[in-house]
């Protein structure tokens, strides 16, 4: 019976040291420092000039120096530059199926590779944190390249980078945010919730403590504060600039009422685009017409033509909520 009591004890300190220690570690070693890219069977190989756009390849350093590489795609007489950022696991690649909407509208696009992604350097992800520094060091390419009107276009991780660089540069005219999260802890919690439904072992993981000690483990590994990534407070920054929010009507990952809620801080000139679908990020495949009219518009209020009075709740086949 002693024996068993024993076996029982380990058992039991067994599982606590996996659940609340290997757990934590290894979730959060694998956001940050893992280098994985999705394979993106959907623009894999295609380039701008598969769509006979010119353009650059270009390379530029954040201000850590991390090294980044992207495609500057000028257009003839340009009214301004539009940034365009990728999302979480993927690559520039991401966004090159929007680029000929952008040329057409008579803007130059620069598309790269935020750092610990596709050909760019750097050794951890940090969810925004330094991602917004790989943003604000394109728009000093950009500016650099194309005086005029400046306008960010992000999605998911790409989506919270670009607002949290808007707010802290009063020069950005407009921002387009696809499919970003709240804030680091919302998001973490939230995905911890989704693992637990994906095998059955991970039941036995709670969402607290866990969560803070996956954040602890991916601010340790990346060398970076999570409480820094709060895409919320930065569009509380966006003082009214013209900026687009768009989700996919039923992602789990990132719920539509996420979008709402930047928009609501965002303020008055913002608006909010729901799209069919289940996926994540997918809200152009899904929704192009209307994804198309509602960034048209955004480009136009950017440029100062006009101005929305209120956020405004649009959905393309689908209701908002």
């Amino acid at each position: 019976m002693r024996w068993l009591r024993r076996a029982g004890i380990a058992a039991v300190l067994a599982v606590l040291l996996f659940v609340f220690g290997w757990v934590p570690y290894f979730f959060g070693g694998v956001a940050t420092t893992r280098r994985f890219q999705f394979p993106d069977k959907e623009n894999g190989g295609l380039t701008p000039a598969s769509f006979d756009l010119p353009f650059d390849n270009v390379s530029f350093r954040s201000a850590d120096g991390v090294e980044l590489h992207g495609w500057w795609v000028p257009a003839d007489d340009p009214v301004g530059t539009v940034v365009m950022v990728h999302g979480l696991n993927r690559s520039r690649i991401e966004m090159v199926k929007k680029t000929p909407f952008v040329h057409e509208r008579g803007w130059d696009a620069l598309l790269f590779d935020l750092r610990h992604h596709g050909e760019s350097g750097g050794e951890a992800t940090t969810f925004g944190v330094r991602e917004k520094d790989d943003v604000r060091a394109a728009i000093e390419l950009a500016r650099e390249r194309s005086p005029g009107t400046l306008v960010l276009w992000g999605i998911s991780l790409g989506g919270a980078s670009v607002v949290m660089a808007a707010s802290e540069d009063a020069g950005v005219a407009g921002v387009i945010c696809d499919s970003s999260f709240r804030d680091l802890h919302d998001t973490v919690a939230h995905h911890i919730r989704l693992f637990r439904r994906w095998r059955w072992w991970l039941r036995a993981v709670p969402a607290w403590p866990v969560t803070d000690e996956v954040l602890f483990w991916m601010g340790h590994n990346g060398h970076f504060d999570p409480a820094e990534a709060d895409v919320l407070a930065a569009a509380g920054e966006l003082n009214g600039r013209p900026a687009l929010f768009v989700a996919n009507a039923h992602d789990r990952r990132v719920p539509k009422e996420i979008a709402f809620e930047l928009a609501e801080a965002a303020g008055p000139d913002a608006e909010v685009l729901i799209v069919p679908g289940e996926s994540h990020g997918g809200a152009w495949r899904n929704g192009t017409a209307a994804y198309e009219s509602a960034a048209a518009s955004l480009l136009e209020a950017a440029q100062g033509t006009s101005r929305a009075a209120a956020p405004t709740r649009m959905a393309a086949h689908e209701d908002s909520r």
